[in-house]
């Protein structure tokens, strides 16, 4: 079954915007977790190369509580931006596509 196929369904067109609008955010927060987790690394390698070198000196506490609220805060805006959907049953089934095929 091709994306055409499914898009004009009757199954499809029964889940409405909320699964619409849940495969949207569920593509998009799929390819920017993927953006930030690759940053988050690039940062923490760039972070102990210089540790290494003895031009910085890493506080592994006060970096892993930051690590925690950065997630923390992103965790928060997703709450934020599904809160006020609907059709929360299409939305998931829409999120949960969107991560899956993203």
């Amino acid at each position: 079954m091709n994306f055409e196929q499914i898009m004009q369904s009757e199954a499809f067109k029964e889940f409405g915007t909320g699964a619409l609008i849940g495969f949207t955010l569920g593509y998009t927060f799929k390819n920017l977790f993927k953006f930030f987790v690759i940053l988050l690394g690039l940062y923490l390698i760039t972070l102990i190369y210089l540790s290494n070198q003895g031009i910085v000196e890493i506080q592994w506490d006060n970096l892993a509580s930051w690590v925690n609220y950065v997630f923390e805060g992103f965790r928060n805006f997703a709450k934020g931006i599904t809160a006020p959907v609907a059709s929360l049953g299409g939305f998931v089934v829409g999120f949960a596509a969107g991560v899956k095929f993203g």
